[in-house]
């Protein structure tokens, strides 16, 4: 029970999504340690069969989460798990870290199970759950959820600490001849249970001695706070940045993720799609930032066109930056929740937006005098947006192929012109970025195959790392170009505003794109594949978009793949929206996220939300697998006594389970005489072990090895007929009186 509230605590605090097997492997591991306790093996077999135990325990919880990258050979996922195993803790992703949880609160399980039991040491025992339960109530963000199981933890070690010690006096006044009086462990056992739970009251109804952030002063963390795009799930001490949608594309600390559904889609596409929000298109500081904002002083910010819903209004000739022919038309229809895209009421939109149903302001590069909008870079709806709100929207998606895109040439308009400046400082950003970006595409003449090589050269695992903890940065250096030079370690920012610098340095029109990833699958209707996408907050995300003239804006992705194999590079050629080609973004059997249980969204399916714990099927799984760990370890008990005192305490054990209870006066004999319905065979052996075991007691010699030997050969015989003894005593127990 101590190791089952100290995972539900874990759980509670919100670690891991879909992370209920953890209370399965931590039962598993203490039954386990229990079992070799009982069976008297020597500690250096414990040690040898550990591993092996541990394996057991966690691979078959933890398998069916493990999410498909691409390679299924044995030997890749026994060094998923190894890397999982080692230093999953430290993971961005669900999966990996939800291994190494487990791990850890094996590693628990066997300890107490093992100290507590074969070594008596009772206050050792409980040391690593202490510093798990401590470790998870200062990182927690809410005290309240993880208040409960915590304080059962608690109890439950202040019981196992005093049984260990009451099992070590026992076994000292054994060595000693010293025969405890009967009820004496009943009688300390309701002491210690009224006292735990008093004790236990008390520290949670006292008031507390100081306010101060305790969690903070041990964790101080590195975030800034700031809520940006990003991915899922990070562990960091509550001081850090919380992923969600923001405006601007600024690089900074440490990032976690407790996913909050935000909005529901659906396209006429069967594949998913990003969906954009705003447009960065101002890079100051090493920072991009939308132009409307006006976050700095010298920002253009241009003024919005009003618009009763529709057509919007932009110019739609080639010259003038429409897509061209090679695009498709797709229809979303989205549903939001209030905070959809943080306190602002902008519209998510797909593709390259052309209609949207509800009247607003679009903001973007104007034509001068001509009320038609160059680019559209975000809308503002007019109504706002409340939980519920429905927007209809119209978007192209690009076609064009990978050679007609590298044919395009350089001749962009010339309204593309500002999407080349890279503003530099006093820190001297844009030089070094320059540099770095001149030798990634050395050799490369078309606009086409620089983006694609600096692409790569992200995506490559070898050069650069995602992670939501990036290192910190030096004073008076921008944070991408640490991250370029020096850290090789971030998160979507990270990556798409290095991109977008290093193609701007290079003469190629570009932008940021801040919105979110496509989300997960949460409901497919018909042979047509019509999907409704759920997105939550850790789907927010950055990505980069080049022009290439009469093809328009084409999106790239930097950000590496992350574990679970969300974001890969854009497919280009009719195989983007084909359903018959290679979609553009993962399928919908490869981007379900581990951690997510279809959150309450208008239309979709019932919720369960980060820091909730695990799923009423989770929670069954785990009690029903618990049940059949104990009932597997009950019957190895029974099995496996050490002495004739353990074979004994079996006795009275199955006794009590028939009805028959040992009164506190009877001998051993008069209790064995009590089984009179038992066959002659049985009652024999019960009648010789009562003999024996009273020569064990009051005998300064006690038993010699022969006698042992014969005292065992009873409890067998004993064993044999466990089932019939059970029927027998059972059905007369319930017959009427």
């Amino acid at each position: 029970m101590l190791l089952g509230a100290t995972s539900w605590a874990v759980l509670a605090a919100g670690w891991a999504q879909n992370a209920g097997g953890a209370v399965v492997v931590a039962v598993a591991a203490t039954i386990e340690a229990a079992l070799l306790a009982r069976a008297a093996v020597a500690r250096w077999v414990a040690l040898l069969l550990a591993p092996i135990l541990a394996l057991a325990a966690i691979v078959p919880t933890t398998l069916g989460a493990m999410p498909f990258d691409g390679n299924a050979g044995i030997r890749h996922a026994v060094g998923r798990y190894l890397s999982a195993l080692t230093s999953g803790l430290a993971s961005s992703a669900d999966w990996p870290f939800t291994v190494g949880l487990c791990a850890v609160l094996w590693l628990c399980g066997f300890w107490v199970g093992w100290l507590a039991i074969r070594e008596r040491r009772g206050v050792l025992a409980v040391i690593p759950v202490y510093a798990v339960l401590a470790v998870n109530v200062l990182n927690t963000r809410t005290v309240d959820s993880v208040a409960l199981p915590e304080a059962l933890a608690v109890c439950f070690s202040l019981l196992l600490v005093a049984d260990a010690h009451l099992d070590s006096l026992q076994a000292r006044w054994a060595s000693r001849s010293v025969i405890s009086l009967p009820g004496t462990r009943s009688r300390f056992a309701m002491s210690v249970a009224v006292m735990s739970v008093l004790l236990t009251l008390v520290a949670l109804l006292l008031p507390s001695i100081s306010s101060s952030d305790i969690s903070a002063q041990f964790f101080p963390g590195s975030g800034n706070g700031r809520s940006v795009g990003g991915h899922p799930v990070a562990r960091a001490p509550a001081s850090t940045g919380t992923i969600q949608f923001n405006g601007a594309t600024q690089p900074g600390g440490a990032l976690i993720s407790q996913p909050q559904p935000v909005l529901a889609y659906t396209t006429d596409t069967t594949t998913p799609v990003y969906l954009r929000v705003v447009n960065d298109t101002q890079f100051i500081g090493g920072n991009w930032y939308p132009d409307h904002v006006g976050a700095t002083a010298g920002v253009t910010t241009w003024d919005g066109l009003q618009f009763p819903g529709g057509t919007l209004p932009r110019d739609r000739t080639v010259a003038g930056g429409a897509t061209g022919s090679a695009v498709r038309t797709v229809r979303s229809v989205i549903v939001m929740q209030a905070d959809a895209t943080g306190n602002s009421a902008l519209a998510p939109l797909v593709g390259e937006p052309d209609t949207i149903d509800q009247a607003g302001i679009a903001y973007g590069v104007d034509t001068a005098g001509s009320s038609r909008l160059l680019t559209v870079d975000s809308v503002q709806l007019d109504a706002g947006i409340d939980t519920g709100t429905t927007v209809v929207t119209t978007g192209f998606l690009p076609t064009a192929t990978a050679a007609q895109l590298r044919n395009a040439g350089t001749a962009y308009p010339a309204f593309v012109r500002p999407f080349t400046d890279l503003r530099d400082d006093f820190t001297n950003g844009a030089a070094v970025i320059t540099q770095l970006a001149q030798a990634w595409t050395a050799g490369l003449t078309t606009p086409y195959d620089k983006a694609t090589a600096i692409e790569a050269h992200f995506r490559n695992p070898s050069f650069f790392t995602y992670t939501l903890n990036p290192p910190d940065v030096p004073p008076n250096v921008w944070p991408i170009v640490y991250f370029l030079s020096t850290g090789h370690r971030g998160y979507c920012q990270y990556f798409a505003a290095s991109m977008g610098a290093m193609l701007r340095s290079l003469g190629i029109p570009t932008r940021l794109v801040n919105g979110y990833g496509p989300g997960i699958t949460q409901a497919q209707n018909g042979r047509q594949g019509v999907r409704q996408q759920l997105v939550t907050t850790s789907d927010a995300h950055t990505w980069v978009e080049s022009f290439f003239p009469g093809y328009g804006w084409i999106p790239f992705e930097p950000t590496p793949a992350s574990p679970d194999g969300n974001y890969v590079p854009f497919v280009r050629g009719a195989a983007a929206t084909n359903p018959a080609g290679r979609p553009g973004l993962p399928s919908p059997a490869t981007d379900v996220k581990p951690g997510f249980n279809d959150p309450a969204l208008p239309g979709g399916n019932p919720a369960s939300s980060a820091g909730r714990g695990p799923s009423p099927l989770l929670v069954l799984a785990a009690l029903a697998g618990a049940l059949l760990l104990s009932l597997i370890g009950f019957t190895i008990w029974l099995l496996l006594p050490r002495s004739l005192p353990g074979a004994w305490r079996r006795l009275e054990t199955m006794g009590t389970v028939w009805g028959i209870r040992r009164r506190p006066w009877e001998t051993h004999r008069d209790y064995a005489k009590r089984f009179d319905t038992a066959p002659a065979r049985v009652s024999a052996a019960m009648r010789e072990m009562a003999t024996m075991l009273g020569r064990a007691e009051f005998s300064r010699d006690g038993l010699d090895r022969a006698t042992s030997k014969r005292a065992m050969t009873s409890w067998r015989r004993i064993l044999v007929a466990l089932p019939r003894l059970t029927w027998t005593y059972r059905r007369r127990r319930l017959e009427p009186v």
